[in-house]
């Protein structure tokens, strides 16, 4: 029988359990340890001994994985296990969960690895396959049949996006400021999921302002893209103070991207949608002015299509 010893943190041990359940219901063995050790503590002879008898060895990468010292000595001992037996004898698998990246342990490998992505929501299922074709238990072209889902009707909601550049220097009471925000004109536009059935387009264009400057765009990228992918416990303090903002942060970009007194018929219309189709929101920028000076028109000449907006802002807002 298979072996697979399965390294993961604790705090996703329910999720790696219903990943043995399915896996043994394959026909393979699947060893977890799921007790909570404190840094400091020796990888006991015990695991060593389970990572060594097995045929296989996987980790879940998740935020908690990353942070776990546990997680990352059994890592070690099974790549000390691979390097001895060769590759395809002992495979290591690196588990990636909802999108999580290696981080830090990108380094205790020689070359970076074939990973298996797993989502929590109802992704167990997907993942097994590949999980079996990294063991070498199955070849990539050992699928079976099964009809292709039917899509859903989907509806869409889209702010668009034209004339980016700068606002004028912020007034204040000794006159202006210097400080510029990136700006553009917008319109919301919702296109319904019948076919046939006509799209709605907010009552006129707006002049949209990011609500947010340069030094909370980089707070929100920051907190966005490494925090979330390596928490580590220095940054706790810079996070818990961004994370008290992020209310006030959505309901200001709320509030400037989708203004009532130009997007209600857009909105009204929105909320009526029945439970029966998808939806979808979507920001649709067009390409800025290259000298980066704002626009006066209410549109450009660029052919339309899906661009990273100018400015942190905007691009913080086409994320959420």
């Amino acid at each position: 029988m298979i072996k697979l010893f399965l390294s993961h943190s604790t705090q996703d041990g329910d999720l790696v359990r219903v990943l043995q359940r399915a896996l043994g219901d394959l026909g393979l063995d699947v060893r977890i340890d799921s007790r909570q050790l404190h840094g400091g503590n020796p990888l006991e002879s015990t695991i060593k001994q389970a990572i060594e008898d097995a045929t296989a060895y996987a980790v879940l990468i998740s935020p908690p994985a990353l942070q776990s010292q546990w997680v990352g000595k059994e890592l070690r001992h099974a790549l000390k296990v691979q390097k001895a037996r060769g590759k395809g004898k002992f495979p290591v698998i690196p588990l990636c969960l909802d999108g999580a990246r290696l981080g830090a342990f990108t380094s205790f490998f020689d070359e970076e690895p074939l990973w298996v992505p797993v989502r929590s929501a109802g992704g167990i299922e997907q993942a097994l396959h590949p999980i079996l074709i990294a063991m070498g238990e199955r070849l990539p072209t050992d699928l079976t049949s099964s009809p292709q889902p039917k899509a859903e009707p989907l509806a869409e909601l889209i702010l668009e996006v034209t004339d980016v550049g700068f606002s004028d220097p912020e007034p204040d009471e000794n006159g202006p400021t210097g400080i510029r925000r990136t700006s553009a004109r917008a319109r919301l536009i919702y296109e319904p999921a019948t076919s046939g059935w006509r799209s709605v387009h907010s009552n006129r264009s707006w002049r949209l302002i990011a609500p947010s400057g340069p030094i909370e765009a980089e707070d929100l990228r920051w907190y966005l893209e490494k925090y979330s992918v390596w928490p580590s416990d220095s940054y706790h303090d810079r996070a818990d103070k961004i994370e008290k903002k992020l209310i006030a942060w959505g309901r200001r970009l709320y509030k400037a991207a989708l203004p009532t007194e130009y997007t209600a018929n857009v909105l009204h219309a929105w909320v009526q949608i029945g439970n029966c189709v998808g939806r979808r929101f979507s920001v649709l920028v067009d390409p800025p002015d290259p000298s980066g000076r704002r626009l006066r028109g209410a549109g450009t000449d660029h052919p339309r299509g899906r661009h990273p907006p100018a400015g942190p802002a905007l691009e913080a807002a086409t994320r959420r």
